[in-house]
């Protein structure tokens, strides 16, 4: 963002959206445009084509691939178009790509910069979901704006750590990564079923969640007349952790909807979390 926007532009963006790109945003001073998004099928496209035609964006940042908070996954077709409508336009796009190789089919999903001939999409991964969060290694494959990120880089972080670095490049190279990824996979597949299943059996019965096929968030959605921040702080007291939907807005919306991270072993414990989450959702 701060290569490629000023003080007073506007930024197109997902809503719910990861809480940490929205403040980001708002601390260097951008307009923040929210728009719908479909819990399969991401941002709405409609919404989207009307926001950038109308001149006002300068800029736009999507989750193409498993989103957080809501798990959405962009169809091939809609990643098309996106890239066109932002080419057509010249709106760069900041494709955020963190949980892409966490898919549960056959196949790792295409992203938005799969279709970029141009340059106008900048393409950031990351490990620090899949293999170190510690290590805080990620990258950007930046088209065309390459030489103002390199410069933005330089001025916030001359150099970079190294040995991190060289230890996940040692990683990589024998094929270590992709066994990892494999099992992680595996795992993160069977505990988004476990808590599916818990949440069917402890959650009031008009409770609505997500059901993504990758990644590592539910989306919960309860009774219009519920308020998940006043159910965060309940279970804050019986130590379990929930985020209320209002982290992922601006706007006064979601107050009755939560995040659930389902990327812990799952032992005994957590079940018995959940159940003590679904009667304080009762309550």
């Amino acid at each position: 963002m701060l290569a490629l926007a000023k003080k007073g532009d506007t930024i197109a963006i997902e809503s719910p959206a990861y809480f940490g790109a929205l403040q980001l945003a708002k601390n260097i001073g951008l307009n923040v445009l929210e728009l719908p998004t479909h819990p399969g099928t991401g941002i709405e496209m409609d919404a989207l084509k009307k926001s950038i035609e109308s001149n006002k964006v300068n800029l736009c940042l999507l989750v193409s691939n498993f989103s957080n908070p809501v798990g959405s996954c962009m169809p091939d077709e809609n990643k098309k178009e996106v890239v066109r409508l932002m080419e057509k336009h010249n709106v760069p796009l900041i494709e955020d790509d963190l949980f892409g190789d966490l898919y549960y089919g056959n196949q790792r999903p295409s992203t938005c910069k799969t279709f970029d001939e141009t340059g106008i999409v900048l393409w950031c991964g990351s490990f620090s979901k899949t293999l170190a969060p510690g290590y805080r290694v990620g990258w950007v494959e930046a088209g065309k704006f390459k030489e103002k990120v390199d410069r933005t880089k330089s001025y916030h972080s001359l150099y970079c750590n190294t040995i991190t670095h060289e230890a996940i490049g040692s990683f990589l190279e024998n094929g270590r990564y992709e066994n990892h990824l494999r099992k992680l996979r595996q795992s993160l597949h069977r505990n988004s079923l476990q808590f599916l299943r818990a949440i069917s059996e402890y959650f009031p019965e008009d409770t609505k969640v997500s059901r993504p096929n990758g990644g590592m968030h539910l989306w919960v959605e309860l009774n219009e007349k519920a308020d998940t921040v006043e159910l965060y702080n309940k279970a804050i007291r019986n130590k379990i952790s929930i985020m209320p939907g209002r982290m992922f807005t601006l706007q006064n919306q979601y107050k009755n909807f939560f995040k659930l991270n389902y990327g812990m072993v799952w032992d005994e414990k957590v079940e018995e979390g959940l159940k003590v989450l679904g009667k304080l959702c009762h309550s």
